[in-house]
C-alpha cells in the first residue's frame, strides 16, 4: 500500500465544480500461529509487525467500513483545497469544499450531486475573464442549490472507489515502496503506529490505529512534491443520512438551457 492516487479526490473535486460552471454558461499468521487478540490481548506489539502486515490490516479494516468523515488539504498547481467530507461505501456523502478560502456545500446521493458555493466560490470558479459568466451564475442560482451533471460528485462520494485508490495494485512489487515504521505514538489521544515512505522529493506519512482490533488510518500526511496535503479519518462507521434538497431549493442549470 503506497497511498498514491489521492489526487484523484482533487480532480474529480474540480472537474465536478468546472461541469457545473459550464453548465451555467452554457486474522492469522503465515505459520498458521493465531496472533489475534481474540481476548483483546495480542502476543507482539501491533507496531512489531512487518510493515506490509500492518498496512494490510488498516486497509482490511478501512474497506470493511460502512461511512467515515474525510477532512483536509491538498495544494494541487498552487492552489489550494480543503475538504470536509462524510461518505459512505452507498456513495452518499455530505460536507464542504473550499477552494482558496473560498467555500461552498456539497451533497452526493448516488449518482444526483448537488453544490452551493458562496459568491466568491462561483466567481473564483468562472477563472480570469469570467466575471461576467460568474454574476450570471450567481443571479440564476441565488442561495440555492445548483444540480452538478455528469455524475458530479459521484466519484468523490464512493467510499469503496477512494480506499481502493489508496492501494497501489498497478504498481509491480519491486516498484512499491513499502515504508517504515516509525514507531508508536499517540493521535488526538489514540494509540497509533506511525510509517514514513519516501518517493523523489516527496515524503509520505500514515498514523495507523493500534488498539484492540480496529487498525484504521487516522492521518496522511504529503509534505514535499507537486500535491502536499493532509487528511485526516473520523467518526468510523457512525450513521450518515443524506437528504437531497427539496425541488423548490434547486436550480438545475442544464435544464435552463444555458
Amino acid at each position: 500500500m503506497t497511498y498514491k492516487r489521492r489526487t484523484r479526490l482533487a480532480a474529480a473535486v474540480a472537474g465536478a465544480v468546472m461541469l457545473t460552471a459550464t453548465a451555467a454558461a452554457c486474522g492469522d499468521d503465515e505459520d498458521g500461529n493465531d496472533t489475534s487478540n481474540g481476548s483483546g490481548e495480542s502476543s507482539e506489539s501491533f507496531a512489531d509487525k512487518p510493515v506490509e502486515e500492518i498496512q494490510d490490516a488498516a486497509l482490511t479494516d478501512m474497506k470493511a467500513l460502512d461511512s467515515v468523515r474525510m477532512a483536509g488539504t491538498i495544494t494541487d498547481d498552487g492552489a489550494e483545497m480543503s475538504l470536509d467530507l462524510r461518505l459512505t461505501t452507498a456513495g452518499d456523502c455530505t460536507g464542504s469544499i473550499s477552494m482558496d478560502g473560498a467555500e461552498a456545500e456539497i451533497i452526493g446521493i448516488g449518482e444526483d450531486s448537488y453544490l452551493r458555493g458562496s459568491e466568491e466560490f462561483w466567481t473564483q470558479s468562472a477563472g480570469p475573464g469570467g466575471e461576467q459568466q460568474a454574476q450570471a451564475m450567481i443571479q440564476m442560482i441565488g442561495d440555492k442549490w445548483a444540480v452538478v451533471p455528469g455524475g458530479g460528485f459521484s466519484e468523490i462520494c464512493d467510499l469503496d472507489a477512494f480506499l481502493d485508490n489508496l492501494d497501489d495494485d498497478d504498481a509491480s512489487e519491486s516498484d512499491k515502496d513499502k515504508g517504515e515504521v516509525v514507531g508508536e505514538t499517540e493521535l488526538d489521544g489514540t494509540p497509533a503506529v506511525e510509517i514514513v515512505s519516501k518517493e523523489d522529493d516527496e515524503e509520505t506519512t500514515v498514523w495507523i490505529g493500534s488498539e484492540e482490533d480496529k487498525h484504521y488510518i487516522l492521518k496522511m500526511e504529503v509534505v514535499g512534491g507537486d500535491e502536499p496535503g493532509e487528511f485526516t479519518f473520523s467518526e468510523f462507521n457512525e450513521p450518515l443520512d443524506v437528504q437531497a434538497p427539496t425541488k423548490d431549493e434547486v436550480v438545475d442549470l442544464a435544464g435552463l438551457g444555458g
